[in-house]
């Protein structure tokens, strides 16, 4: 699905831009992120790098922008992958997207040369948002040869004679050019090939992994580790002699997988899914230098963006998870968790009329530690005089999707 821009003039500067690539390439970004392309033939990014003296062995090296100057003119793309990593505007929105639909999100920057193509005809396993910044981008459709491909099917995964019969299967699906505002939304598996046209173009990949069935399924069979039958060696060369064995053995095996689904905690398995699939979506990042001195925190504790969080029930308490890391906390703290999962900001009234003020502190204190919550000091520092009262100005903005409990 395409959608033109509503004004001849817009774009998506707020954004990103074409001068956004400039900053992180000249002076911050390794080799690991960017990539070069032509025709789907991968070019070496590193050629006349120089290794920074104390680096690790094998530790990717900082680009040569000359480089990349020269690459981009012999008609390479450059991809820069990963921009929900470093440019600020991009994680907020990859954050805000990711909470909106439930599923995490990356983001990629394609820059590539007039009359140029990067990557051939291909499917992509994510669910693809196009937006583009600036020049024009043909882009060739084709239908799905595969619906609703998981990771086992990443198109250069597989054989090349495989994916030549996957290229035949798809059928024309359509021809169009996007201009600067545009975006088109390609469903996962959707064959695409983009070129440019006679200007240099650059487009942003908004890829969104799904949570699937089959991710269900797996995380179910990882629990059966604890099923004691499913741990007993097999006789593969007896179950090839003997179908029949083969097909008792499926059999129990199936039933074994289906009890254990009746009997577990589907909040258990929905929080592991979503620990494991937001794994690499990198949160807000915390503020981690101490506060000068004459400078006092503005604003309020809010929940830290692009965090995910889950809580259970347990004797005498609640045990909060955060990615990995887990807290065990009075149950009186739950009403202040559902809170700040409603209102992004932390409630200090109620956890401190529910636990006191000392221990409204320490809480506070833990979900800082933890990794939940950003403390004040995450807010634009201001020197104070000793005269001026602290007046908490409301919180910045943050979005998160936590687990419900």
């Amino acid at each position: 699905m395409r959608t033109r821009a509503a004004d001849p003039a817009g774009d998506f500067s707020d954004l990103f831009s074409p001068h956004a690539l400039e900053e992180p390439l000249s002076g911050g970004l390794r080799t690991s992120s960017p990539r070069l392309v032509r025709d789907g033939v991968e070019g070496d990014v590193t050629r006349g790098c120089v290794a920074e003296s104390g680096d690790a062995p094998g530790t990717p090296p900082f680009p040569d922008t000359d480089g990349v100057r020269h690459a981009l003119a012999s008609g390479q793309t450059l991809i820069v992958r990963s921009l929900h990593r470093f440019h600020p505007p991009i994680r907020r929105f990859a954050h805000e997207l990711a909470a909106e639909i439930g599923h995490p999100v990356k983001v990629n920057a394609f820059v590539t040369p007039p009359g140029s193509q990067g990557v051939d005809l291909h499917f992509d396993v994510q669910y693809v948002l196009v937006l583009q910044i600036a020049g024009d981008t043909r882009w060739l459709l084709r239908t799905p040869p595969l619906p609703d491909p998981l990771p086992a099917h990443a198109w250069f995964d597989v054989p090349a004679r495989r994916r030549e019969e996957m290229r035949a299967a798809g059928r024309p699906l359509a021809d169009l050019v996007l201009r600067a505002g545009d975006s088109l939304y390609l469903p996962r598996g959707t064959m695409h090939s983009p070129m440019a046209r006679n200007t240099l173009s650059i487009h942003l990949t908004v890829a969104a992994s799904t949570i699937t069935r089959h991710d269900l399924l797996a995380e179910l069979v990882r629990k059966a580790v604890d099923d004691d039958w499913m741990r007993v060696g097999i006789d593969t060369d007896g179950l090839v002699t003997d179908p029949e064995l083969a097909r008792d053995l499926l059999r129990e095996a199936g039933e074994r997988l289906a009890a254990l689904a009746a009997g577990t905690d589907p909040e258990d398995v929905l929080w592991a899914l979503r620990k494991a699939a937001f794994r690499e979506q990198t949160p807000e990042p915390v503020p981690f230098l101490p506060m000068p001195e004459g400078v006092r925190p503005q604003g309020v504790h809010r929940l830290r963006a692009g965090v995910y969080f889950h809580t259970a029930s347990v004797k005498d308490g609640v045990q909060l998870s955060v990615g990995n890391r887990r807290v065990r906390l009075p149950v009186s703290v739950s009403p202040f968790l559902t809170a700040l999962h409603r209102d992004q900001v932390a409630d200090m009234t109620g956890l401190t009329a529910a636990l006191g003020e000392d221990n409204a502190r320490k809480v506070v204190a833990a979900l800082v530690d933890i990794g939940l919550l950003l403390p004040p000091s995450a807010a634009p520092w201001r020197a104070t005089t000793p005269q001026e009262a602290v007046q908490p100005d409301g919180a910045p903005g943050g979005e998160s999707d936590p687990d419900d409990s």
